[in-house]
């Protein structure tokens, strides 16, 4: 059992009440909480040792400062009591991570030290995230400092969701940041402010307009400007003097040369500028790319390519990389692919090597995760010489402990780009190399976090090579190779499969293909109402398909028929195991909001579906996904499910090896096709799902 001495904190004293006792039941506690946290012991036993050590480094630091007195010794340590108090509160509501821990102590061991100086506490603090803001208010609460500390907190929190910083600041006129929250808002939503001061509470009105703050006075200006929305995101530049109202609005006048203004603002300016101050610009980038070009390219999806991407003709590299960077989410995979293939055209050997010092290796890691999803990271790195391709994969993946936020899914990202690398051995070399790299630095530097991470890809990736290897990656993750019929029945008996197809006249199409492998009348019996349909194998009378009728999607009829279909589900207490998607993928987040814990196999027959794959495993981790990292096709997505059906009717487990065997032997017959089969991937597949389930494992080690 791990130990932490209670000798650090007592004092010559008999005087110091109940202290001892109370710190040891919570170190206790926090001990026997940490031990069932997920995670491989090899990493947080080191982890908990170390929280450990500096517990007893704080007690002999505030021990042995002299100047202090033994009441306010004691005071100090109580507030370290206080400390471990608020982590366990946070542990018992799962509401924290056992790599948190050593920020966490550190955040505390610099405000004690501040306040035990009787230094300033904001220099301190303007680091501190909020989870650890929070642990500190708790701890400090004895002190003078208290009232602060929860105003730094509060502060810290509003601003984390500044859509509702006006809606806080009209309760709360007085508060001791107000003028940092409204900053806050300016920076992240300039126009929200420019609506308000037109319409809203004359109190905070007036409060914004004689704001000390030079960029909210600017902006305040601007409210009766009927081009303020224009002018709003160049806030900070105008306010420098980097420049001018005159043109901003001589750009305004055209859309790509507004556009181009505001991509060519922020590559000047991103080395002249604190971050935060970047951030309208950003946000406009996004918006007029969304407004300018991805609405319309989503829009004409079904129109030729020349229509389709009219609006982003003329435009240079950088414009369509920021367009592909800001959007990734939005866009349609065909849209992506379009811009994408755009973007490369326009490159020469020579630009291509160049291409991220000229955006200064904004969103790097951005488009190569597109890339890697919409598989042509491989492509894309072709292009480049052996040693600008080191250079872009070194920079890829290191040092991705750096930001804890963001640590584990920059982790899932470099495992799924790693699976778009397969067909590239000098790559995936190179990947190799650096992880390793990676993880034998976080060892040296004793950064837990890391090491977890870079283990679990130094560990897990070099599986994938092989068949004997990939057996030992599923005694630990479950196997993704087979899908056994016992696992998909509800209560041992009923396995209820659900397909979602959508009104639009491709849907309608995809319907009626789907209808032509169920015609065998002494194989399935198919009964129709007005919005939906079931199918009952008579094979297996416990194996039920229901599917929605594709009806009109002008009056949202499609979406009704599902809701009647999942009514009658409820009603007759049938959990789906098996839901299928039939549509585009701008359908998909409709199907998504279908799915519940009891669901163990997706197929997304959509466009880009292993851009959602993790969506899904935050539902059920243990759910498997078919799905296409490009384009989805009723072509490969019926024969997909007709194998599938077709064993299930027979009451046969789904071995995806050989499956995906069956499938490719039949495809080879027509290139296109085989062509379009091998962008689908196979539950086993999801090397980024993979990631985070050994992460959040309860000692999961390979």
């Amino acid at each position: 059992m791990l130990m932490i001495s209670g000798e650090s904190f007592a004092n010559n004293r008999n005087d110091l009440g109940n202290f001892d006792t109370i710190f040891i039941t919570e170190k206790n506690k926090f001990i026997q909480a940490v031990k069932v946290m997920p995670g491989d012991t090899a990493v947080s036993y080191p982890v908990i040792r170390n929280f450990e050590a500096e517990l007893n480094r704080t007690g002999v630091y505030v021990e042995n400062i002299q100047s202090l007195t033994i009441i306010e010794k004691e005071k100090a340590k109580r507030s370290l009591m206080y400390f471990l108090q608020a982590v366990n509160k946070k542990i018992e509501k799962n509401q924290f991570h056992l790599f948190e821990l050593s920020g966490a102590l550190l955040a505390y061991q610099k405000v004690l030290r501040t306040i035990l100086q009787h230094q300033p506490i904001l220099p301190v603090t303007a680091s501190i995230t909020l989870s650890n803001c929070q642990l500190i208010t708790a701890a400090f609460t004895q002190y003078n400092e208290a009232s602060l500390l929860t105003d730094i907190t509060t502060f810290k929190r509003v601003s984390a969701s500044p859509e509702f910083i006006l809606q806080f600041l009209e309760a709360n006129p007085d508060f001791r940041f107000a003028d940092s929250l409204l900053l806050e808002k300016v920076l992240h939503d300039p126009m929200s402010v420019v609506y308000y001061l037109r319409k809203a509470d004359p109190i905070l009105q007036s409060k914004i307009k004689r704001s000390d703050n030079t960029y909210i006075r600017l902006l305040a200006s601007l409210s009766d400007n009927k081009y303020a929305k224009d002018l709003a995101v160049f806030i900070p530049h105008m306010e420098k003097g980097m420049i001018r109202e005159e043109v901003i609005l001589e750009a305004r006048a055209e859309p790509a040369k507004y556009f181009q203004l505001l991509v060519n603002t922020f590559l000047q300016s991103r080395q002249l500028i604190t971050p935060m101050f970047l951030q309208p610009l950003k946000n406009g980038i996004r918006d007029k790319a969304i407004g300018f070009y991805v609405n319309e390219i989503n829009h004409l999806h079904n129109a030729t390519d020349a229509v389709r991407f009219a609006s982003v003709n003329g435009l240079r590299p950088e414009d369509l990389y920021f367009i592909i960077t800001t959007c990734g989410d939005e866009l349609y995979t065909s849209s992506f692919l379009g811009l994408y293939n755009r973007f490369i055209s326009q490159l020469t050997d020579q630009s291509i090597e160049g291409f991220f010092d000229v955006v200064q290796g904004e969103k790097f890691n951005v488009f190569i995760r597109l890339a890697a999803n919409y598989n042509v990271l491989d492509h894309f790195l072709d292009k480049f010489s052996p040693e600008k391709k080191v250079e872009l994969l070194r920079s890829y993946i290191n040092n991705i402990e750096k930001d804890p936020a963001t640590a584990l899914e920059k982790a899932m990202d470099i495992a799924d780009s790693f699976g778009a690398l397969k067909g590239s051995s000098s790559a995936s070399e190179i990947m190799y190399a650096e992880i390793a790299n990676n993880f034998n630095r976080c060892v040296s530097e004793k950064n837990y976090l890391g090491k977890r991470l870079y283990g679990i890809l130094n560990d897990m990736l070099p599986l994938t090579k092989s068949e004997n290897d990939l057996q030992k990656l599923w005694s630990v993750l479950g196997n993704y190779e087979v899908l056994e019929y016992s696992t998909l029945s509800s209560l041992g008996k009923q396995i209820t499969e659900v397909v979602l197809f959508y009104g639009d006249d491709d849907g309608v199409a995809s319907f009626s293909n789907f209808l032509k492998n169920y015609t065998d009348k002494t194989k399935w019996v198919l009964t129709r109402n007005k919005q939906w349909i079931s199918i009952q194998s008579l094979t297996n009378n416990q194996f039920t398909i229901y599917a929605n009728l594709p009806l009109d999607i002008d009056q949202q009829a499609d979406v009704g028929a599902q809701d009647s279909l999942f009514n009658y589900l409820e009603k007759n207490s049938l959990q789906p195991s098996i839901v299928i998607h039939r549509g585009h993928s701008y359908h998909l987040e409709k199907t998504l909001k279908r799915l519940t814990p009891t669901v163990k196999l997706t197929i997304l027959g959509s466009c880009g579906g292993y851009n959602k794959a993790i969506s899904i495993a935050s539902i059920n981790p243990d759910v498997q996904i078919i799905g296409s990292k490009k384009t989805g096709s009723k072509s490969i997505n019926d024969p997909i499910l007709n194998i599938t059906n077709t064993l299930l009717a027979n009451g046969k487990n789904l071995s995806w090896p050989s499956i995906w065997k069956e499938l490719g032997e039949d495809f080879k017959k027509d290139k296109s096709l085989q062509t379009q089969f091998n962008e689908y991937f196979s539950p086993s597949q999801n090397l980024g799902l993979f990631v985070l389930k050994l992460y959040n494992g309860n000692n999961k080690v390979l």
